[in-house]
């Protein structure tokens, strides 16, 4: 087995960082605003010279930064971003990046609960800080949590299915076609992992200052940050990895894989811009309705395209 993969996690921060820009980018574009400047213009390059980087700026300011701990936190309070930033880096590893990645059998398995442990990370932290913000967050998550999970495992559980493997790289390839249901329903999940409009509920500013994160800052936020860009990376990667690939090597199969990476990035842009947020009742009403419903016909339609047709 190679140990290429041993970089997955560098490649997830680097390309993470870009992705994050991108997001900003395109919001504001979409929204009619400048947002961050590619290239600043000559009278600003004492400050820099592009804010392509500037994610990766705003992590940097934040481990300069004094670090405060709320009087009534307990030690989860400084463990728990520690475990979901490991979660995170074990995540990239099972994560093909253009075909690269730890092949292990059951690795769609073992994904699910570095996913799940993330977030439960995330939670625990925030809710320990004592916090009436974070605690609402928390609740706000576990909510989500568990609507979500289950339609996403079923949707990727379609194409192991299909394949007959619980191996990611196996299960690679075009399946936007093979299985749309299954598509839709994970993209829709991953919308609701990456807190993205409309389910940016558990951090809503306007309502719970920054939810799960209130208490956190130096250091501890920058680490939280460091997370998020990593998920990013990862979960546009899963799904262009299960629904966007075209089996390639060399260079094509890393130019494949940025352009699902990309595409899919675009989608999850557009889709922040241009949906407003629900209440927590709308979104788990409406995670119930719509994408449980569409795993069920992934799975159905899987069985029946390997067991009938």
């Amino acid at each position: 087995m190679t140990l290429l993969f041993l970089i997955n996690p560098l490649i997830a921060f680097c390309i993470g960082i870009l992705l994050s820009f991108l997001l900003r980018k395109l919001n504001a574009r979409i929204q009619s605003r400048r947002g961050p400047v590619v290239r600043i213009p000559p009278a600003w390059r004492d400050i820099n010279r592009t804010k392509i980087l500037q994610p990766l700026y705003d992590i940097l300011k934040l481990f300069s930064k004094n670090t405060f701990i709320p009087e009534k936190a307990s030690p989860l309070f400084i463990i728990a971003p520690v475990m979901a930033l490991l979660c995170a880096i074990l995540a990239s590893f099972f994560v093909p990046v253009a075909g690269i990645s730890f092949d292990y059998t059951f690795g769609l398995v073992v994904l699910f609960y570095l996913l799940m442990g993330e977030i439960l990370c995330v939670i625990v932290g925030g809710i320990t800080s004592g916090s009436l913000f974070a605690v609402i967050g928390g609740v706000r998550e576990i909510e989500l949590l568990l609507t979500n999970e289950i339609p996403f495992i079923l949707g990727t559980f379609a194409l192991a299915i299909s394949y007959n493997t619980l191996s990611i790289n196996e299960m690679m390839g075009f399946n936007l076609i093979s299985n749309p249901f299954a598509a839709v329903v994970v993209f829709l999940s991953i919308l609701v992992k990456l807190h993205i409009k409309p389910f940016d509920i558990s951090d809503a500013e306007s309502e719970i200052v920054s939810g799960l994160t209130t208490e956190y800052s130096g250091k501890l936020l920058g680490i939280l940050e460091v997370t998020k860009v990593m998920m990013i990376f990862v979960l546009v990667a899963l799904f262009a990895d299960l629904f966007l690939w075209v089996p390639s090597s060399g260079l094509m199969a890393w130019l494949v894989f940025f352009s699902g990476v990309g595409f899919t990035s675009v989608l999850i842009a557009l889709v922040h811009s241009l949906f407003g947020r629900f209440k927590i009742d709308q979104a788990t009403w409406w995670l119930l309705r719509v994408p449980l419903v569409l795993s069920v016909f992934a799975v159905v339609w899987a069985s029946m395209w390997r067991y009938v047709l």
